[in-house]
């Protein structure tokens, strides 16, 4: 048995800069990923530079949150002004990060993995929302990943890690299960993934989707969507499950419409304007992966 015997709130104040960090590197991905040149791309060995005049960043104006917040939002030597995607990108990992530990408990595979979704979800959600393009270099990996993820608890099925809540209460949870389990701030269980789940996730998650556009092909004459959304719901499928990548995809269909019907209405859209899928499917997510199977029971409750 492992003890991470460290308060929740503490690893809250611990995680947040490297939340921070971390949301800096994604704006970093989301920037350079979806560039066409290969050097443009380059995310290990290029430096830091301002997308207007090309100068390297400072490191002092390179300080997450902060160096945005001091410069005014504007680039230090030509005044290019930043997007304030940059600073909601860094807000947004450092909440992950420091929220996490209490929704998940710190230390097991399931917050890893809870972790590394919400970051791979902020990240293709703002490249799909600016250049409708959701990066193959993330999303075969996670496909992977997913898969893997099912591993550890083949081995040690009965590991456990104890962690302290709130007082001086101790939570005594499964270090290596793959699905929710009570946390400091979540008493709802989840189902476990195991690796046939996330077998058939990905393949369905695939496979589905690339069929109802051929359907929708063969009607409209164009793409419903696109070959990103099929993998970014094959990885979805390889983390969570079929059943919970079923959820996500109408979960997503249904946000996806409700904005496309909206914008319709206020005639700033058409039958032909394309909308980015892949953050309607990275909204749902969230919603399907906690709250799915109690969204489930309440639609069943209501059917009989």
């Amino acid at each position: 048995m492992i003890i991470i015997d460290l308060p929740t709130w503490f690893l809250s104040v611990l995680l947040a800069p490297f939340g921070l960090v971390l949301g800096s590197f994604g704006n970093v991905l989301i920037h350079r990923l979806p560039q066409e040149e290969d050097q443009d791309r380059n995310v290990v060995t290029k430096p830091s530079h301002c997308p207007s005049c090309k100068k390297p960043i400072r490191w002092f104006h390179n300080i997450p949150l902060l160096s945005w917040i001091a410069l005014g939002g504007k680039c230090a030597f030509c005044g290019w002004r930043i997007p304030f995607r940059y600073p909601l990108v860094e807000l947004l990992v450092g909440a992950l990060l420091a929220g996490s530990v209490w929704i998940l408990p710190f230390g097991t595979l399931i917050w890893l993995k809870g972790v590394l979704c919400g970051y791979a979800l902020v990240v293709l959600f703002f490249t799909d929302l600016t250049e409708f393009m959701l990066p193959d270099v993330i999303q075969f990996p996670l496909i992977v990943l997913g898969i893997l993820f099912t591993l550890p608890q083949l081995r040690w099925p009965e590991h456990l890690t104890t962690i302290s809540t709130t007082g001086f209460e101790h939570l005594v949870v499964e270090t290596f299960t793959n699905g929710l389990q009570p946390a400091p701030s979540w008493t709802l269980q989840g189902p476990i993934t195991d690796w046939k789940a996330s077998l058939i996730g990905a393949a369905v998650g695939y496979g589905v989707p690339a069929f109802l556009n051929q359907i929708y092909k063969w009607i409209r004459k164009t793409d419903g969507l696109g070959m990103g959304d099929f993998k970014m719901l094959a990885w979805l499928g390889a983390f969570w499950g079929w059943g919970a990548m079923l959820g996500i995809l109408f979960g997503g269909a249904l946000l996806g419409s409700l904005v496309g019907g909206a914008l319709m209405v206020l005639r700033r859209a058409s039958g032909q304007t394309m909308l980015p899928f892949g953050c309607a499917l990275a909204l749902a997510t969230p919603v399907v992966v906690f709250f799915g199977p109690v969204l489930w029971s309440a639609y069943m409750g209501l059917m009989n």
